[in-house]
Formats: C-alpha cells, structure tokens, sequence
C-alpha cells in the first residue's frame, strides 16, 4: 500500500482510469535510468519525477552554456556561471519537487565501458540524447539485457520517438539498418531547434515510460514523427528485421569497447 500522503500528492493521477493506486505503486517500485540531460532530458526527468518513480538516475556529463537555456528549462544563468554539470543541477532541483525519489546524479558520458555499471539495475532506460553513436551502445546494452528503452530525438521543429521492448518487436537498427547513414541525420547545431519541439517529444516518451512501469497493455510502439512548424504527424508501424545485427543475429558491435 502506498501512504495516505502519497495518496494526496498523487490524487489526480491516481483518479485516472488507466492509472489508480496499483499503478502508482508500481511506479513508485520502479527504477529508471535517463543518459542525457538537455533539451529532452531537462522535460522528460520533470514529467517522470514529479510522476513519482521511485528512483531515476540521470546520466550526463555536460554543463549547460548559454545557448542551452531558451529549451533547458530546469537550468538557469546561475547554472552557466557555475559550471556546474548537468545531471548534478537537475537532481538537485528535482530533489527540491519531490524529496521521496532517490536521484542519482551521474556525471559522466555514458560509454561502452561504463554501460553495464550504469544502466544495470534499471527497469526502464530513457533516451535524450542528442548522438546516435550513444543510442547504439544504449540499443545494444538493452537488447542484449532485455531490458526496455524509449529512443526520442529532436531538431529544428521536428522530432521522433519509438519504444523498444527487446525480444517482442523491432529494435534501433530495425529502423536505422544504417549507423552511419542514421549518424549524419539533422542536429540542432546545423538546423538550430524550436522550444516546444523537445517538450512534445519528451511527453510522449513519458506517457510511453509510465505505462510500461505501471503495467499497461496500452503501449503505442510505433515510430512516431511530428513537425510542431507544419503540424505534420506521422505514425509507423517497423518491422522486426529477422536478419538484424542487433536483435536477429545477436551481433553487439557497439558494445564491443566495453571490456
């Protein structure tokens, strides 16, 4: 049973049909882990926090300039000026809206020889990033772990998102057969980037995350792309490549700097 505190700061939540007080205490069983801290990370780490997941780590070896912070919005100038590293900023503010989560601030890049310390114990691994070489490792680690992970990705007005549940659908290189093709694709440094687009992105990634911690068969696993500028929504159903490296042939090349 959860506390009649929690039942309080959670009432409205709980009050939705497809949450209620089962949910609620699945989430707050959970363990999460999100690599990056930017643009999506700043959004997605609010909504999951505030949710009330038991415990998030946030992975991100960055400090925040001042060009970050028109879309980071749980950093400030006070932050630029400090130099103070992202994921360290972001628990502490978290910390300050619900004191009952265990963050875990990591400040590091997450590599191939520091997945399997970081993101083992986790129920859920979170994307916002903003590289595809650091997803591959991501994709890699959790398909060969089986653990579940959302890919979210933003540039311009634009972004994407897919939930990958390994073992029972497509994985990253089911829908990106090629890295390098996949590497080369719009960043915000080429194509600058929008506000409101990583907010969208973040929230579906969010409401994918918290039904697959509460337990809910009502998961969307499309790949979805939206554009806020032209208001264009796209939803695709991928395959899974029998014949993938990753998920078919069991071949984790990204993961191959790890020892």
């Amino acid at each position: 049973m959860i506390s009649d505190e929690k039942k309080h700061r959670f009432g409205r939540q709980i009050l939705f049909s497809g949450w209620g007080v089962n949910g609620q205490q699945k989430l707050g069983a959970a363990a999460v882990v999100q690599v990056g801290c930017g643009a999506l990370g700043s959004t997605l780490a609010q909504l999951m926090v505030r949710a009330g997941v038991g415990r998030y780590a946030i992975i991100d070896g960055d400090a925040p300039d001042l060009t970050n912070l028109h879309r980071q919005c749980l950093f400030d100038e006070t932050d630029v000026a400090a130099k103070t590293n992202k994921a360290e900023a972001a628990g502490a503010k978290l910390g300050l809206a619900d004191p009952s989560v265990k963050i875990k601030a990591i400040p590091e890049v997450l590599t191939a020889a520091n997945a399997d310390e970081f993101l083992a114990g986790h129920d859920l691994v979170l994307d916002a990033l903003d590289n595809m070489e650091t997803r591959l490792i991501i994709n890699d680690w959790c398909v060969k772990h089986r653990v579940p992970w959302i890919y979210g990705g933003v540039a311009a007005a634009s972004g994407m998102s897919m939930t990958i549940i390994p073992g029972q659908g497509p994985c990253l290189r089911c829908l990106f057969p090629d890295p390098d093709a996949a590497e080369h694709a719009a960043t915000t440094q080429a194509v600058g980037i929008i506000n409101a687009a990583p907010v969208v992105i973040a929230a579906l990634q969010a409401t994918e995350a918290q039904k697959i911690l509460i337990g809910s068969q009502d998961l969307v696993r499309d790949f979805r792309v939206l554009d806020l500028w032209s208001g264009d929504w796209q939803s695709f159903a991928v395959k899974r490549n029998e014949k993938c490296p990753c998920c078919g042939k069991g071949e984790f090349i990204f993961l191959e700097g790890e020892e």
